[in-house]
């Protein structure tokens, strides 16, 4: 437990954290489950006359509502929901301030007390490594787990560590959801154990890191149909600059599954016109990667670029619309691809992800459906594991029943054909 925990009422933490999410600009919907669920909790509080908000309170709150220490096999999106909101007030609880995703790219990120050179240290050899995305994201873990350690007043240095302490920090964390305790204990066990290599830390620590495992398969990976698809790039009717410019992109996602970190990322270098390929080096894993180019994704990336993109001096293909004429945001691509589902009155459900990653994940259900083999799909995704590639498999139970145990080998040649066709 954290030892400078502040005496504050329920109500009043509900207050703050509320109009600290309003200050991050939440949008309406997500201020709305926020809202709903500090209800219930307030609710809560007064069933059980308690005044004063504890971490022990909330644990107790989401076994009633969640039952996340009965190991129940339920699950539910609202369960998601009761956890993201109680994280927030024990963040707020906790360290007077509220870590926003959305504005992982804007954050200034402080690392605090004797881990704060380490922590630096560390990160400086992940960069050389990792992506920007993945460096955002480790940052906020050891932000945070920084934060918890310097309120422990036996730890002066980092050799004061202690197993117990990376025992109560873990406990502070049953607080978050799975995948982020999880994202927690990757990022610890590594800091700790470079510290351990480079002899910054003179006793072995990272093997108290608790085991948890990723729910690779506990949920349907979330793919639009055909139909679905179709409807969507039909709404881009390639009238303006803009349109000619997110239906390139859109396709690269939907036709060639690239993630929306290479799509932003993509250079006049990455394409090799007489071959009619595409060739890059991945952001997120830093493999290369070589795929066709389709003859409608090569051909709106050139109606993009002869009849939208403005003259500029630029080796990204894609940039922004109003100047300054600069490389797009990632999170950008995401606004995009919701935005066309709207204008074409798809509607998509709360739980479901609506972003360029489900076009990604419906080009890999598509081309199940065509029997193409999981090693072939994997290529196609550049995934590192066909464990990975494997997750599609839940969403195609129907082509999966009707498979012969004898699978005819698929050449590159006609997967070439199927991606293409396959709208």
């Amino acid at each position: 437990m954290n030892t400078s925990e502040r005496l504050v009422s329920v109500t009043a933490l509900i207050d703050e954290t509320y109009q600290k999410l309003q200050e991050l600009q939440y949008s309406q919907g997500s201020l709305k489950k926020f809202k709903y669920s500090f209800h219930l909790f307030q609710e809560y509080a007064s069933k059980n006359d308690v005044v004063f908000y504890t971490q022990e309170m909330a644990f107790a709150f989401l076994e009633e509502y969640c039952e996340i220490f009965s190991n129940s096999n339920k699950r539910r999106y609202s369960y998601q929901e009761r956890k993201r909101a109680i994280s927030k007030l024990d963040e707020m609880h906790q360290y007077n301030l509220i870590s926003s995703k959305k504005l992982l790219s804007r954050k200034k990120y402080i690392f605090h007390g004797c881990l704060q050179a380490s922590i630096e240290s560390y990160i400086t050899f992940k960069t050389k490594t990792l992506s920007p995305e993945r460096i955002k994201s480790i940052k906020l873990y050891l932000e945070r787990f920084s934060h918890y350690i310097e309120s422990i007043p036996t730890v002066k240095t980092v050799n004061d560590l202690q197993i117990r302490d990376i025992n109560s920090f873990f406990e502070s964390c049953s607080i978050y959801t799975h995948n982020t305790r999880y994202a927690t204990a990757i990022s610890v066990r590594h800091y700790l154990t470079y510290l351990e290599n480079n002899s910054l830390l003179l006793h072995t620590l990272s093997i108290a890191i608790p085991k948890i495992a990723k729910k690779r398969n506990c949920t349907f990976p979330q793919a639009f149909s055909k139909e679905i698809i179709q409807a969507l790039l039909k709404s881009i009717e390639g009238n303006t600059s803009k349109e000619r410019r997110d239906y390139a992109m859109i396709l690269l996602a939907a036709r060639l599954g690239l993630r929306s970190s290479d799509i932003i990322n993509l250079k006049f270098e990455n394409i090799d016109w007489e071959k009619n390929e595409l060739s890059l080096i991945q952001q997120k894993t830093k493999r290369a990667l070589r795929l066709p180019l389709l003859n409608d994704v090569g051909e709106a990336i050139i109606n993009y670029i002869k009849n939208g993109r403005p003259d500029v001096q630029n080796s990204h293909i894609f940039i922004r619309e109003a100047k300054p004429y600069t490389q797009m945001a990632q999170r950008t691509l995401f606004t995009i691809v919701d935005g066309y589902l709207k204008r074409a009155n798809i509607k998509v459900p709360a739980s479901h992800k609506h972003g360029p990653h489900a076009l990604r994940h419906s080009l890999a259900t598509l081309l199940l459906e065509e029997n193409i083999p999981i090693t072939t799909i994997k290529e196609i995704l550049a995934h590192k594991s066909t464990q990975t590639t494997k997750i599609y498999l839940k969403i195609a139970e129907k082509q999966l029943l009707q498979c012969a145990l004898d699978v005819t080998p698929i050449t590159k040649n006609r997967c070439s054909e199927v991606a293409l066709d396959v709208y």
